[in-house]
């Protein structure tokens, strides 16, 4: 069974993404070995304090993984659905975990960055970051379906 990380900075807030990000989780739980990992947001109000802190929590969870590291990042590269399945479909026929990285609102350190192996946009447009788990939690949901050949994916 395909394994997959997800470490995002901060917990849900607004109701109706948490309740669509439960479901996804729920979804995925049942087609492979997924693990949502939460780290407290900084609460520091200097975004470069932000950064480094919440970068810090990253790095310390990363120590204790094994797997291909990608960034959801406004940098990163974009793909379609097609495309993302058949990577997330790589790393499950080489036996490879994937661990997917959400920083907080300001980014993450160049640190984290060159721990990636691989750095995914999301999309061009600019999205709260409760949004963007969802999106990427519906994206990854999509991707193992692809791969299942439902009917989910057109």
């Amino acid at each position: 069974m395909q394994r997959v990380i997800f470490l995002s900075i901060g917990r849900m807030k607004t109701s109706w993404i948490a309740e669509g990000c439960k479901q996804f989780t729920s979804r995925l739980a049942r087609i492979i070995a997924f693990t949502a990992i939460e780290i407290p947001a900084s609460r520091n109000f200097d975004p470069q304090k932000q950064v480094q802190e919440e970068s810090a929590a990253i790095l310390e969870k990363l120590e204790r993984l094994k797997g291909d590291v990608w960034l959801l990042d406004v940098c990163g590269e974009e793909m379609s659905s097609e495309t993302f399945a058949k990577a997330v479909e790589a790393a499950k026929d080489a036996g490879r975990t994937m661990i997917f990285i959400l920083g907080g609102a300001y980014g993450v350190s160049d640190a984290v960055r060159e721990r990636a192996n691989a750095v995914l946009r999301l999309s061009p447009m600019t999205f709260p970051h409760e949004f963007c788990c969802l999106v990427f939690l519906e994206q990854l949901y999509r991707a193992t379906e692809i791969q299942r050949g439902t009917g989910y994916h057109h």
